[in-house]
């Protein structure tokens, strides 16, 4: 399964880039989806676990409604067997703010039967490097 994961995650991001977020019929009915790290906005967008679609979308909404030219792209996929870590950067400008903000995520995706059963997507590279086994660049043996 991991290279149709992979596949399937890549095809995913070509359709966020392009401002297609009407993905659902990727993920599980029952998705777990959580927006991981201290330094993502908080409140309402920020940082929390949700369980199911409709959770999901609505989290990914309430991201969504905080910014203006919002654009995400996927840099590496990562194959981890059951699960694929995919290096991203989000880039947007504040809606309040109009402040421009690029930020470096790592995104870990769990899949079964060609779904999407949980999403984990962490604020920084390195704790989703961590979470998944995977050593740091910062902490590489010499």
């Amino acid at each position: 399964m991991s290279r149709e994961a992979v596949e399937l995650l890549r095809g995913l991001y070509e359709r966020w880039s392009e401002g297609d977020f009407s993905t659902v019929d990727v993920f599980d009915p029952q998705v777990e989806f959580a927006r991981i790290g201290p330094e993502v906005v908080p409140g309402q967008g920020g940082p929390g676990r949700w369980r199911g679609r409709e959770e999901m979308w609505r989290a990914i909404v309430e991201w969504l409604r905080l910014w203006d030219e919002f654009h995400v792209e996927a840099e590496d996929f990562i194959d981890l067997g059951e699960r694929v870590l995919v290096l991203s950067r989000q880039t947007a400008r504040g809606k309040l703010s109009s402040t421009p903000v690029e930020k470096e995520l790592g995104e870990v995706f769990t899949l079964r039967e060609r779904r999407i059963v949980c999403w984990e997507a962490y604020w920084d590279r390195d704790d989703a490097r961590r979470a998944v086994g995977l050593e740091t660049p910062d902490h590489r043996s010499a």
